[in-house]
């Protein structure tokens, strides 16, 4: 059997909110493509999928691995500025490992902050959030990326990365109508950081000794916790702590 190809009238018919989706058999990046659509459309909610990508990237324009038919790639544009790039960031990443976990309730699925989507300690998915200003106003460009059964991925990947099922035949339809879904119904409440209480349980990165670098700083220290405003709080040896806002958690030290 092979993955089900993309179908966008089922996944309009199985989403709740009214978004124009857009899909493709193979883009360079629903990004990159996010991007260009807007000079031309502004002020529309939009879901562009694609089925594979020649150009996926992820945060620090890494590339992203995208397959045929064997991942989610994903950007919802809406006409918004991102006020708090903190919990847009992390609202999304709930929402996508709580659709998941729906269709794939076995899995240890879990969130390391800020963006990554975890399985057994390797990456599944990242989140993608860009603040867009042209002369057509302001709007949000949220990418997801995830691996869903991917089976042979790059030599300089195969630690690092792995695929939440080795079914082909799961249906991306489903889980991508899902993962919409879970989205939009935290879309209109996410700055009030309702959802923190959720995404603190699911938080693979809490109440570990990690190291976080941003830019040319950085810094090591325990994971206590995730503010109001979804910045990581770090306790150094020196019982010192740090709010962190952006950055990677480049190691998780083992105790």
């Amino acid at each position: 059997m092979t993955n089900i190809p993309i179908n966008r009238s089922t996944i309009e018919n199985k989403i709740d909110q009214p978004i124009k989706i857009l899909t493709f058999k193979k883009i360079n990046s629903t990004n990159t493509f996010a991007k260009e659509y807007l000079l031309d459309h502004p002020n529309q909610t939009v879901a562009i999928i694609a089925d594979a990508q020649t150009a996926g990237y992820g945060r620090f324009k890494r590339d992203f691995y995208s397959p045929q038919q064997t991942g989610i790639y994903l950007s919802i544009i809406i006409p918004t500025t991102i006020t708090n790039p903190g919990l847009l960031t992390t609202m999304a990443g709930l929402a996508s490992i709580t659709a998941l976990k729906k269709n794939f309730p076995e899995e240890n699925l879990k969130l390391k902050w800020i963006n990554d989507l975890l399985l057994n300690n390797k990456k599944v998915g990242g989140i993608l959030a860009e603040n867009i200003n042209n002369s057509n106003g302001n709007h949000l460009v949220l990418g997801i990326g995830i691996n869903l059964n991917t089976a042979d991925f790059p030599k300089e990947l195969q630690t690092i990365a792995t695929s939440i099922s080795s079914n082909d035949s799961i249906d991306r339809n489903i889980v991508i109508a899902d993962i919409l879904n879970q989205f939009f119904s935290r879309f209109p409440t996410y700055q009030t950081g309702d959802f923190l209480p959720e995404y603190r349980k699911l938080c693979d990165t809490l109440n570990k000794t990690v190291r976080i670098v941003n830019g040319n700083t950085e810094l090591t220290g325990t994971a206590v916790d995730i503010n109001s405003n979804g910045a990581l709080i770090l306790e150094d040896t020196k019982k010192l702590r740090h709010i962190i806002n952006s950055g990677e958690v480049t190691k998780v030290f083992l105790k």
